[in-house]
């Protein structure tokens, strides 16, 4: 952010705050610190972010205040009841807090419920007073923000957009190279995994821009339904590069130029449908689009030919790789075209009905609805408000509810977006003390009109904006801690007590959500770890067994079931993966290094994608080819069998035999599959229709080829480990 545009977003955030003030003067309002919360929460960047986040503030804050309401009308002559219905009403809260982008809406719904329930203890005429004051002053500095906002200097989210994407794009087309480099040369640059991790933070960049984007951008919302297949299009992509890269390890002793003699043109096809969407994307910096380059040809599907006398002279379990490899590559080739086909509907070069169905796609990342991870981490914060309830009603303190209160926000909070709490703490303690204590003590008592009191918000507020654009830090704490605690309203008064209050029930409604955190063990990243693999390794056991013929609606229901499994166990389990292991305190497990762990995930991410490569050469085979898949149905049910045993050994924490590495070195079942694909190739000339069906099984070998090479790997790094570890009590 450029020292002009800083400028620009303090006047506005100080604007904003200043007409708030005068708008509440004027009508007395007695509670404006909320909607002047409101104000300094949502200023973002850019006018699309802002707005998104107060519509999310407002209804959150309308859906607590109803929640509040009817926990009162039902709870409120019972203590215990109301404290197991609210602690019932923030697991239900903190659960769907973490399955939706909307997670604003769902914390400002579990505040406001505590908080009717705080502010009206004991006194529980005043609460509908308290919650439609806070509303309606919530709204009020939400529009009055947005007024402002969008007109100074309004800023888009369009640009940042378009700036993002192309830089997105342009990680993808360097991701590419380096895997077409592994493809020719067997090694990889080193900086390919920091390449990987960057481009999916990228990515998570582009989706928070696009939904700012629908709200201040005209052109991105008028085509909100082709941005959405977009977003889906380039997970899709990014998801078939890795299973191709996948493919490419299992084909290092193979002449794949010689085996596949269009490869390099096939390759060549790939890079410039990159380069093209690279180009529409850089061309999207103005309204009006002037792409003249003819990219019909690179629209076509790919046709790579196998030189099948040379093929023949490739073992079975070569070809099985060679096959895999070559499925992955289609699975590239749709999904590249299928997005370049998107950027072109974004581009209005073609029509939106170009994209079959690209109305309808659902999102296949999207994981399930139901997780008991999410259900245990939804515990905490209820528990959180229990401890802090329990505490405010046998010691009472000072500051009474408002400690049961602040646990169960600051619980949510972790929820949300862990924080390191200490540090939060420290940082309003000294914005409190160091900054607001001295403006409200010895500055604000020498004011004595409305105008000086409208100038110091004024300037307070710009100075600190102005600050925020060199550290949120700065901005969000000697504001927040400011507007709170001084409410500035027509009865304005002044107390050393109450910022000693103030303090103390933060410290306190910290302090109780960090014993809560220290004692729960589940809550530990090592044991959250923990269960994330076994979760992951138990239902790739799951899987692998539903891999078996049936009739096509039993192969449906059986398509379904994986897809659940995967959706409910291994999907959010790799994704926790990569989340919780920053979090590990390696001093407390000296013997479980970084470079292990590391090591672990890596491994457990290729057999998540080795799983989805077989997923899909198998359906593929079990539709086309069922005659074939029936005729290898014996062995299919041995190896599919011993593959899950591994899998379930693993899963309790237990070292399997040597039964992955009985593929490679020629097992009797791996002898008896290649007699029987002898049989077959030996049993009848293959025609066309033959040849293909043939492939689609080789394809499924080399996917569980695949799998079982991931899966030494992963059996190499698990024995690393020291289990007990993290399995052990820290208390």
């Amino acid at each position: 952010m450029t020292k002009k545009i800083q400028l620009q977003e303090a006047f506005k955030l100080a604007l904003s705050l200043t007409l708030f003030y005068w708008l509440t003067l004027y009508m007395d309002w007695d509670m404006p610190q909320f909607g002047a919360l409101a104000i300094v929460v949502t200023s973002f960047s850019t006018t699309g972010a802002s707005l998104n986040k107060g519509i999310m503030r407002v209804t959150g804050t309308g859906i607590g205040a109803l929640a509040g309401f009817i926990l009162l009308s039902w709870f409120s002559q019972s203590p215990l009841g109301m404290l197991l219905a609210t602690a019932v009403y923030i697991v239900f809260v903190a659960y769907f807090l973490q399955t939706t982008r909307q997670g604003d809406t769902w914390f400002n719904a579990g505040l406001l419920a505590v908080a009717v329930w705080s502010s009206s203890y004991m006194k529980i005429d005043t609460a509908f007073h308290f919650a439609t004051t806070r509303f309606l002053e919530t709204a009020a500095g939400v529009l009055v923000f947005t007024i402002v906002s969008a007109s100074l200097w309004p800023r888009t989210s369009g640009a940042s957009l378009q700036q993002q994407g192309q830089a997105f794009w342009e990680g993808m087309q360097a991701l590419f190279n380096t895997y077409r480099q592994q493809l020719s040369t067997g090694t990889t640059p080193a900086e390919t995994a920091e390449l990987r991790i960057k481009l999916a933070g990228d990515y998570q960049r582009i989706l928070t821009t696009l939904e700012a984007a629908y709200s201040d951008t005209l052109m991105v919302n008028a085509k909100k339904r082709s941005w959405e297949t977009l977003r889906i299009n380039l997970r899709s992509f990014g998801n078939a590069q890795e299973l191709w890269r996948e493919s490419i390890n299992d084909c290092h002793e193979l002449d794949l130029n010689t085996l596949l003699p269009g490869l390099e043109s096939a390759l060549d096809t790939l890079a410039h449908r990159l380069e093209h969407g690279r180009m529409l994307w850089e061309e999207q910096k103005t309204d009006t689009i002037e792409y003249k380059l003819d990219d019909t040809a690179l629209m076509a599907k790919l046709a790579l030919e196998i030189d099948d006398r040379t093929c023949k002279e490739l073992s079975h379990f070569q070809q099985a790789a060679m096959m895999n490899f070559v499925a992955q590559l289609h699975a590239l080739d749709r999904s590249s075209r299928k997005l370049l086909q998107t950027l072109r509907i974004l581009a209005n070069l073609d029509p939106d009905g170009k994209l079959q169905g690209h109305t309808k796609i659902p999102d296949p990342f999207q994981p399930s609805a139901w997780n008991p991870e999410r259900l245990l981490k939804a515990l905490f914060p209820a528990i959180c408000w229990i401890v802090g309830y329990a505490f405010w009603f046998y010691v009472n303190p000072p500051g009474g509810p408002a400690i049961p209160m602040m646990s169960a926000v600051f619980g949510l909070m972790m929820v949300m977006t862990p924080v390191n709490l200490y540090g939060l703490l420290i940082v309003l303690l000294l914005s409190m003390f160091i900054v607001v204590a001295p403006v409200y003590m010895f500055l604000m008592p020498t004011l004595d009109s409305g105008f000086g009191l409208l100038s110091l918000v004024f300037i307070y507020t710009f100075v600190f904006g102005y600050l925020g654009g060199r550290s949120p830090i700065l901005k969000i704490g000697p504001l927040v801690m400011f507007f709170m605690l001084v409410n500035i309203n027509n009865q304005q008064v002044y107390s050393f007590i109450a910022l000693v209050t103030v303090g103390l029930v933060m410290l306190l409604g910290v302090s109780t959500v960090v014993i809560v955190h220290r004692l729960l063990s589940p809550m530990h990243p090592e044991k959250i770890l923990l269960r994330a693999v076994r979760r992951f390794l138990a239902g790739s056991a799951r899987i692998v067994e539903d891999f078996q013929l049936r009739s096509p609606r039993q192969q449906t229901r059986g398509r379904k079931r994986r897809k659940r499994v995967f959706e409910t166990a291994i999907l959010p389990a790799s994704t926790q993966l990569l989340d919780i292991e920053k979090n590990l305190d390696y001093q407390l497990f000296p013997d479980n290094t970084p470079e292990q762990v590391q090591h672990l995930v890596d491994n457990l991410q290729s057999v998540r994608l080795r799983l989805q490569s077989l997923e899909a050469t198998y359906t593929v085979a079990e539709s086309e080819s069922p005659e074939l898949m029936r005729s290898l149905d014996s062995l299919n049910k041995k190896w599919r069998r011993r593959i899950r045993s591994v899998f379930e050994k693993w899963a309790q924490l237990e070292q399997p035999d040597n039964l992955i590495k009985e593929w490679s070195t020629r097992s009797i079942l791996s002898q008896e599959m290649e007699q029987q694909l002898d049989k077959l190739q030996q049993d009848k000339d293959l025609n066309d229709g033959d040849m293909l069906a043939l492939r689609n099984i080789y394809a499924v070998i080399g996917s569980t080829q695949s799998l079982l090479g991931a899966m030494q790997e992963l059996g190499d790094s698990m024995q690393q480990i020291k289990w007990n570890q993290w399995a052990a009590a820290r208390f």
